[in-house]
């Protein structure tokens, strides 16, 4: 009779470690998603910041030559920016500025007019290149 019970009690054992494993193995499964998550938004909002300095860096340069071309590819932040800035009917400038970070790309369009103020943007959209 000790022996059955002894039997049982093994089983039991078993049958909790495996459950324990298991939710172990969710939980870890749970933080790595979120770690990944938390990466790839971390990547965005860079990509975000250093795009917006290309323009930025060429809203100024605009402002001070309107024959300005657009900014080189250059090293920034870890990764690299460029900007093209073509002529547009009616005195406006075309910005096409692009970040590359870690294999990662964002592309902002942005379309200014050349005033007697200064610079006055009329639209700033980010343009879809590819995804990860």
């Amino acid at each position: 009779m000790r022996t059955r019970q002894g039997g049982h009690a093994l089983l039991v054992a078993l049958l909790i470690l495996l459950l324990v494993a298991s939710a172990a193995t969710l939980v870890a499964a749970h933080f790595g998603l979120r770690a990944r998550l938390v990466s790839q938004d971390s990547r965005r909002l860079y990509l975000v910041a250093m795009a917006d300095a290309a323009v930025a860096e060429s809203l100024a340069r605009l402002q001070q030559s309107s024959g300005y071309s657009g900014v080189d590819q250059r090293e920034f932040a870890g990764g690299t920016i460029t900007s093209i800035i073509t002529a547009q009917p009616g005195n406006r400038r075309q910005i096409l500025a692009t970040a590359n970070y870690r294999g990662w790309d964002r592309q902002v369009q942005v379309q200014v007019r050349l005033a007697t103020a200064g610079l006055e943007v009329e639209s700033w959209t980010s343009v879809t290149r590819r995804s990860h």
